[in-house]
């Protein structure tokens, strides 16, 4: 007992600094998708035909894009389309949740991690829109930024 104690103050004192620092907040102009953004990532380019934006970590390892959307159809079916481009593209999916309003999926390839979250924003016309893309080798450092940034994917701003 006395050692899951010991293993559960350790694995705190490991997770708290991600949270505890200093996040700043990104909310995309257009479209108002809003995400936190963990300390030591910088903006790297636009997201895709010039809404949201790319952050990239300061050691260039990992990704984190943010944009919103038009909802582009019944959501469930918009998902399963993008779910399955990922998997075309030889990305071999390691979760997937598809909900009436939010989708999270993720998925590993050539010792990559992605985790990617999408919500139904705006009355069901857009999308606010997340994904990190990170190495394998850092998968426990990593989790709980993904939390973070699912957690914090919101609509902060007016609809297109």
């Amino acid at each position: 007992m006395i050692r899951l104690v010991l293993a559960a103050a350790v694995a705190a004192t490991l997770v708290l600094p991600a949270y505890a620092a200093e996040w700043t907040r990104y909310i995309d102009p257009r479209s108002g998708a809003g995400v936190d953004i963990p300390p030591g990532y910088g903006v790297n380019g636009p997201a895709g035909e010039g809404d949201g934006k790319i952050y990239r970590a300061a050691d260039g390892r990992s990704a984190i894009s943010v944009w919103g959307a038009p909802a582009g159809g019944e959501f469930s079916t918009a998902m399963a389309r993008r779910i399955g481009q990922d998997e075309a593209e030889g990305w071999g999916l390691t979760y997937r949740s598809v909900t009436p309003d939010w989708a999270a999926w993720s998925g590993t390839r050539a010792g990559h991690v992605f985790y990617a979250k999408t919500i139904l924003v705006c009355d069901g016309r857009q999308t606010a829109n997340v994904r990190l893309q990170y190495p394998a080798a850092d998968i426990p450092k990593f989790d709980v930024i993904a939390m973070r940034l699912g957690q914090s994917l919101a609509q902060d701003g007016g609809c297109f």
